[in-house]
């Protein structure tokens, strides 16, 4: 669900880096610098991190001059606390901006699966969608999230498997900001934002949500600041069974 790009960008901590030969630091930083473009001015690593990736005094906002998508304020989670094993299990994405690096612009059948490991205290995620066409090909992405914010459960990091690394850059502290902006009282429905808003997810426990339900959830989105136009809405099997969330 969520890019491979972060807010606080941390890969690795200038210690490390200075340790690195120069070719290493230098294809480090541009690596950081290649994902930092694809989310904006507001995913860029620390000017500190550059200088000691590329070894040069270049602001990193002078390198990737891009606009940062929606309102100058950055989204925040909402404030109203959250049942956190009432949010768990699958929700259907009904709607949302994607992120092209995943694929997610050719979903179908969009499914989020929230796991609570209670031994490791963290929440295991499974994305799975078929790419291009209801019958398409099944592209299974995974994560691990842990809750940043104690006093409300709405705000998340997360960190993706990646190929051949798995897991490892959460442990050099790689980790995803994920914020929920809004869940039902019932949680039959919720929004995931992204701090810059370049990114949304509209989470529904039915595949088919009526008309009006579906408008009300883009009006939401709307006072949030996202703009209508880049919402896409996910095609969904509207025979799919519906889920439920666990009991309180």
């Amino acid at each position: 669900l969520h890019p491979i790009l972060s807010n606080n960008f941390q890969l690795m901590s200038i210690p490390t880096m200075a340790r690195l030969g120069r070719v290493q630091r230098q294809r480090l930083g541009a690596w950081c610098l290649g994902l930092a473009a694809l989310a904006g001015p507001a995913c860029l690593p620390s000017s500190a991190f550059v200088r000691a990736a590329l070894g040069g005094s270049q602001s990193p906002r002078a390198l990737v001059a891009l606009k940062s998508g929606g309102k100058d304020e950055p989204l925040r989670a909402m404030d109203k606390k959250i049942e956190l094993n009432r949010f768990m299990g699958s929700w259907y994405v009904v709607a949302h901006i994607p992120v092209k690096l995943v694929k997610e612009h050719v979903a179908h059948n969009a499914v989020e699966t929230y796991s609570w490991e209670p031994f490791e205290e963290r929440i295991d995620v499974h994305y799975r969608f078929n790419e291009n066409a209801m019958d398409g090909p099944i592209n299974d992405s995974y994560q691990r999230g842990w809750v940043k914010n104690l006093n409300t459960n709405s705000e998340w990091q997360v960190s993706p498997k990646l190929p051949l690394l798995g897991y490892a850059l959460s442990h050099l502290g790689f980790k995803l900001p994920y914020i929920i902006v809004h869940c039902a009282d019932d949680y039959s429905t919720a929004i995931v934002g992204y701090p810059n808003r370049r990114y949304l997810w509209i989470l529904s426990r039915k595949a088919a949500l009526p008309k009006s339900k579906y408008d009300q959830l883009i009006e939401k989105a709307k006072t949030l600041g996202y703009d209508e136009m880049q919402i896409r809405r996910v095609p969904q099997d509207p025979g799919a069974k519906a889920f439920h969330a666990p009991a309180a």
